[in-house]
């Protein structure tokens, strides 16, 4: 093989490498836990913290209806016990009766309020937690395709730097030197395949001459138009 075939066919790896590579650190990228999957979290600990919140509301309020209740017992002994006996004694417990029943229907009116928002909650969480799962599986499923694709990736571009180093092991230095002084100058892609008498990078018709001599491998020739330089096979 000549010595424009050899740099084309590092190239050809060289470029594998460099797809590779970028294509592995998009993979490792996406790698952990996605923004659908933590907003899908916190939404489920937002309700859970709402719902512990509504929870303890209604304890309190419990035992705030259990205390007037106790109140209006005692209130109810001391009126209904035949110990008190004064009129106005009596129209005291009377009237404390009355208050401590007004708000105890208060308080049981903000109780059934505070039942009827905490099952609409649990039934939000449930909602939510079912979004979260599913959202978890799907994720778990691509994260496992994940990994093997990377696994895949790190395998092939380690053959690939294999190949590379024994292919620049097999040319001389000097056309090493010139090889990476083209790579340079043209990003990466210093060699062009010459194709039916087109270019395959510019897709331009070289001249004749040109093309000639690129097929007969006669010195070193260049695209005209994209400037690299031209290796028609073989």
């Amino acid at each position: 093989m000549s010595v424009i075939g050899q740099l084309y066919q590092l190239q050809r790896v060289d470029l594998e490498r460099e797809e590779k590579g970028s294509h592995l650190a998009e993979v490792e990228a996406s790698l952990g836990e996605t923004e659908e999957l933590k907003r899908a979290r916190q939404m489920v600990a937002e309700m859970d913290d709402q719902l512990g919140q509504l929870r303890k509301q209604v304890r309190e309020l419990e035992l705030e209806v259990g205390t007037v209740e106790d109140k209006l017992k005692k209130n109810q002994d001391q009126l209904y016990g035949g110990h008190v006996r004064n009129p106005k004694e009596l129209k005291s417990l009377q009237e404390e009766a009355a208050a401590l029943r007004r708000h105890r229907s208060q308080l049981e009116d903000r109780e059934l309020e505070l039942l009827i928002a905490t099952e609409a909650g649990e039934a939000e969480l449930a909602e939510r937690q079912a979004r979260l799962r599913q959202i978890e599986d799907s994720w778990r499923a691509d994260q496992s395709g994940m990994f093997a694709e990377k696994e895949q990736l790190q395998q092939r571009l380690a053959e690939l730097e294999e190949q590379s180093s024994g292919m620049r092991a097999e040319i001389g230095g000097k056309d090493l030197a010139f090889y990476d002084d083209l790579q340079g100058r043209l990003g990466g892609r210093g060699i062009a395949l010459l194709k039916g008498g087109i270019c395959q990078v510019c897709g331009v018709d070289v001249p004749i001459t040109v093309a000639r001599a690129a097929e007969r491998g006669q010195g070193l020739n260049y695209c005209p138009i994209c400037d690299r330089l031209l290796y028609a096979g073989g």
